[in-house]
């Protein structure tokens, strides 16, 4: 079997969530790192390469390194950084062979559509409200159905280390780019799923730490929450340390998690690994994997106007059966879902020939 080299950008995200089945799998030994584009071009001797949160920073695609890459290697896989179902660079689909997201819409058709700001719901609050963003930029679209069939659904943040830590994983972070991917293990914290969650004590109502993004037609929604929740009890806002972050949520009875600059948050997942009822807005339009958002079975949905959010709310804090079934559902459906990661990676490596 061949071996297959990952040229990635190192961030919390990639070596603490996309790069964990890579470092903790059997095929392991598979895998050659790099954050060398010279390396690549000049030396390395495999005929597969996985391509990880390129073009990222700078934000611009490099078509001149990728038709050498093209040229130089059998496969290429990339793995977009995105948590959303938006892909903004949708200008790498000619030169690679398989192009996976975290997040895919459901509707492909929307690919070919140029979202403002580069998501469904951006798009959605700057044609309804107006919002516009001082840095907007248009987006290529795809519009060719042969490029379309490259996209796979990857996985999503869920696949991670929690709870997280912010000093160990810039350690850890630093270590990779120090010595190699491989050294940030030992800074994982977790140690695998259990069967149940923690006790949740419940001693808060709704954990709602948010803060706004720089971008406005992102920021919106949470813009609207946050009005609709001001001065509001019960409700726990504004900044606090991790660690309380942390501690907050694994005795909230609810999770109040917006979208950011995706669908997808990591605090989708601290919720659901603390059995605490996941609030958030519809996701109806995404596919994803792991999937803890199957409406009034795994999360509660609210409309993307939040207009529904604070009677959702006071429900579910007054039916405490059903707020625990939700939560409980939730923590058994992703744990028997990532059970199934190992397999999940060989399909990768299917798609790759080997």
């Amino acid at each position: 079997m061949g071996r297959i080299t990952i040229l990635a950008f190192y961030d919390r995200i990639s070596i603490f969530h996309t790069f964990k089945p890579f470092l903790f799998s059997r095929h392991r030994p598979l895998f050659d790192f790099s954050r060398s584009v010279d390396y690549c071009l000049k030396k390395d001797k495999n005929r597969v390469l996985i391509l990880e949160r390129f073009f990222l920073k700078p934000d611009r695609v490099d078509e001149q390194l990728l038709k050498k890459l093209r040229d130089k290697y059998e496969t290429i896989l990339f793995f977009n950084g995105n948590a959303g179902g938006g892909i903004p660079r949708l200008e790498v689909l000619p030169f690679v062979d398989f192009f996976f997201n975290k997040a895919l819409f459901k509707d492909k058709s929307l690919y070919g559509r140029r979202l403002y700001g580069g998501e469904l719901y951006s798009d959605y609050y700057h044609r309804k409200y107006g919002v516009d963003d001082p840095d907007h930029r248009d987006r290529a679209v795809a519009g060719d159905s042969d490029q379309l069939d490259k996209l796979r659904l990857s996985w999503n943040i869920g696949i991670g280390d929690y709870p997280r830590g912010k000093l160990r994983q810039r350690a850890g972070v630093l270590a990779a780019r120090l010595l190699g991917p491989s050294w940030a293990r030992p800074f994982f914290a977790s140690g695998g799923v259990l069967k149940s969650p923690p006790a949740n004590l419940g001693l808060f109502p709704v954990q709602a730490r948010i803060d706004l993004t720089s971008k406005p037609s992102i920021a919106w929604q949470r813009k609207m929450i946050l009005e609709k929740i001001e001065g509001r009890a019960g409700f726990l806002t504004g900044g606090v340390a991790q660690g309380r972050f942390n501690r907050e949520i694994r005795n909230a009875k609810i999770t109040l998690s917006p979208f950011g600059w995706g669908e997808v948050c990591l605090r989708d997942f601290e919720a659901v690994l603390c059995g605490s009822l996941l609030l958030k807005p519809d996701m109806s339009h995404l596919e994803t994997w792991p999937d803890v958002f199957v409406p009034f079975e795994t999360y509660v949905p609210f409309s993307w106007d939040a207009e529904d959010l604070l009677d959702k709310t006071e429900y579910y804090l007054a039916h405490e059966q059903e707020r625990r079934r939700i939560a409980a559902n939730a923590y058994d459906s992703y744990r028997q879902q990532t059970a199934s990661m190992e397999q999940r990676l060989e399909s990768v490596l299917n798609l790759a020939g080997l």
